[in-house]
């Protein structure tokens, strides 16, 4: 019973994650499940469903086949929706649901592919991990099966992919059109941002990128493929307040040597200043507040956290380190595991409260971290 939340919610499911990854790239993704997947989606995880056109469907799963695991009628279903919308691709994953039936969607997509033509993926997902592990897959999808090998012309700026971006950890109010300022003040020309604000085929130039900036953990293992695949360094950071000179200064030197980079800060067991967050963000944080901070990590994902950061995603564990603490930065929500005479600096984040706090959001990148920093 510990991971029973009673007063605080759990983060976007791994199912939200592959849909705002995929979001804007012009694939038909299919959720497996009865409907109340995709209206949580819609309704709580996606700022751009009422603004943006997408190819996002549920199956409509009915009991019968679930009992019966009938796989045909969903086969039957995607191959008549992708010849009426011609989708770049096509993505299938599930719900609980579809886990408990033991539905095979890498075979599903074998099949689906065949009959359409149309590259078609399955993905590995069950509704009881975070919106992280299904943008990781998505991206990890994209940069092995999308990315071609295109050839390098002269520049004058140094190029990037901006590796890891959805509305669920950067928000809709602001966030990207500041890291895109960011990088044009740097003299950094941005070939693909993974993925707000793009289309599928500037992903499929992604090569052409000099160093991928990878802003959340993620595009961390996408970053991975395309060092691989075609030599690309990668910088990890957020350009956060100082951060952002920082981390300019890092793709230079990646763009020059051809080094990985990370940045992040050692903790502390003394910090009296407890921040909640996306691991990569919250040390990019860290590193801007230049003070003693500790982290906790409340996602599957613990990139680098430090000596006397917290990985847990159990109530009760964070309520006792956020109430040792005198500052507190995080979403809103987390106010609920907080006593009165602490003070608590609101920093909503997508992915933890959804549109609760929307119109609360802030613009972090840059000088706009004063906004946190002057609180502190």
């Amino acid at each position: 019973m510990r991971q029973v939340f009673r007063d605080v919610c759990n983060y976007a499911a791994d199912l939200a994650g592959i849909n705002s990854a995929l979001y804007e790239l012009g694939g038909l993704i299919i959720m497996h499940d009865a409907s109340g997947c995709n209206s949580t989606y819609a309704t709580h995880d996606e700022p751009r469903w009422t603004q943006m056109p997408s190819l996002i469907y549920i199956s409509a799963l009915e009991e019968y086949d679930a009992i019966l695991g009938n796989d045909d009628k969903l086969i039957e279903n995607v191959v008549e929706a992708a010849k009426e919308t011609q989708p770049n691709f096509i993505c299938l994953f599930g719900s609980p649901i579809a886990l408990v039936m033991g539905t095979d969607f890498k075979g599903i997509a074998h099949v689906v592919e065949q009959e359409t033509g149309i590259p078609t993926f399955g993905f590995k997902t069950s509704g009881m991990y975070s919106y992280i592990q299904g943008a990781r897959q998505a991206y990890q999808m994209l940069a092995e099966n999308f990315v071609k090998d295109t050839k390098k012309e002269k520049s004058s700026s140094i190029r990037i992919n901006l590796m890891g971006m959805t509305p669920l950890d950067f928000g809709y109010s602001g966030n990207k059109e500041a890291i895109d300022a960011w990088a044009q003040e740097n003299n950094f020309s941005i070939v693909a941002n993974w993925s707000m604000g793009t289309s599928l085929e500037q992903i499929e130039k992604s090569s052409m990128s000099d160093v991928n900036v990878v802003v959340s953990s993620c595009g961390l293992d996408a970053a991975k493929v395309l060092e691989e695949k075609f030599h690309i360094p990668y910088v990890v950071g957020v350009p956060v307040g100082s951060c952002a000179k920082t981390l300019a200064e890092n793709v230079r030197l990646s763009a020059h040597d051809h080094q990985n980079r990370e940045m992040y800060q050692s903790g502390s067991h003394d910090s009296h200043i407890v921040l909640i967050g996306e691991p990569v963000m919250a040390q990019s944080m860290r590193l801007a507040l230049d003070d003693e901070v500790q982290i906790i990590c409340p996602t599957e994902i613990d990139w680098h956290l430090q000596e006397g950061d917290l990985y847990s995603h159990e109530e009760e564990d964070m309520r006792k380190k956020l109430n040792e603490a005198d500052i507190v930065i995080a979403d809103p929500i987390y106010r609920r595991l907080v006593s009165k005479d602490i003070h608590f600096i609101d920093c909503p984040h997508w992915a933890c409260s959804g549109r609760l706090f929307k119109d609360q959001m802030p613009v972090i990148i840059g000088d706009g971290f004063q906004i946190i920093k002057n609180q502190v």
